[in-house]
Parts: C-alpha cells; sequence; structure tokens
C-alpha cells in the first residue's frame, strides 16, 4: 500500500477554470483529466488523503466522482466543503517523523520547532515547497496528479538541510 497527497481538485467546478488559471477548456475536461491522472498513479490498495475542495457546488454529488477513483480516500474539510465532510486536521507519524495535514498553510503547526513538517493545499500556487518544512499539495502544483506522501516527505527534507 502505498499513500498520497492531494488536494482541491474542485470537481465540477466551472469558476476554477479562471480563477485557478486551469488548462482545460470545460469542467467536463479538467474531470476526466483529474481522474486519469489519479488512477495512473493510486492503485485500489493505496490511501490517498485528500486536502479539501473535492467538489463544487458543494450540494453536487460526490458519489460519482468517488466511484471513479481508485484507493481510499481520507477527506479533509476544504473552505468549499460541507462541515461534515471530512476531518479538518489530521496528524500523521511516519518513520519518526510527525507530519500535519491541513487545507490551509498555517505560519506555525504543532511540532513546527521540532521538526513537524506540514502539507496543504488551498492556495492554487504552482510551487510545492511554500515555506520551510512546508509543501503545497495542491493538484496546480504536481501537474493535476496526487503525489506520493514519501516523495513529498524527501521534497521537504531535502530542501530544509
Amino acid at each position: 500500500m502505498t499513500e498520497f497527497l492531494t488536494g482541491c481538485t474542485h470537481f465540477g467546478h466551472t469558476q476554477v477554470l479562471r480563477k485557478g488559471n486551469r488548462p482545460f477548456a470545460s469542467v467536463e475536461e479538467m474531470d476526466a483529466t483529474l481522474i486519469v491522472n489519479w488512477n495512473a498513479v493510486v492503485g485500489k490498495d493505496d490511501t490517498v488523503y485528500h486536502l479539501g475542495d473535492f467538489a463544487w457546488p458543494r450540494d453536487r454529488p460526490r458519489e460519482p466522482y468517488l466511484a471513479q477513483l481508485n484507493g481510499t480516500i481520507i477527506c479533509l474539510n476544504g473552505n468549499r466543503d460541507e462541515p461534515d465532510w471530512g476531518r479538518d486536521l489530521i496528524t500523521l507519524k511516519r518513520n519518526d517523523r510527525e507530519i500535519v495535514l491541513f487545507h490551509y498553510p498555517i505560519e506555525e503547526w504543532n511540532g513546527w520547532w521540532r521538526g513537524t513538517l506540514h502539507f496543504h493545499c488551498h492556495t492554487h500556487d504552482t510551487a510545492f515547497h511554500s515555506a520551510p518544512r512546508r509543501g503545497n499539495v495542491g493538484v496546480e502544483a504536481h501537474n493535476y496528479t496526487p503525489i506520493r506522501l514519501d516523495w513529498a516527505v524527501d521534497q521537504l527534507l531535502q530542501k530544509d538541510r
């Protein structure tokens, strides 16, 4: 089993094409590309931490998207999700390293001074490194594809050496 990170997919969200400067001619093209890219890297037995803003509008049925995506999806709330869609924050521990997952980029987080890492989305930036020990996992920063958690951790640790 492999763990992945992603966020701000905004399935069905027409306005994100313009606001996020996404390179798609239509929301249908965006949705199809997101699904193909997701399934190209995520296997059925993998886990994906989705850091919020899964689909829009809030009342859009999510099940048709979820049914097409590989893996077990653990959802966090974004500003475009219903309050009961997922968890607000997740803290993981991998190889003695704490990792904070949250929709928004935070200036300081629990364990920041001890080397804890933080992954977020929300900003729609194209850069992965957003601050020391903080990485952007939003789809715009990763060619509209989920990224491996172990790769993301390695990238932050290499950058901060």
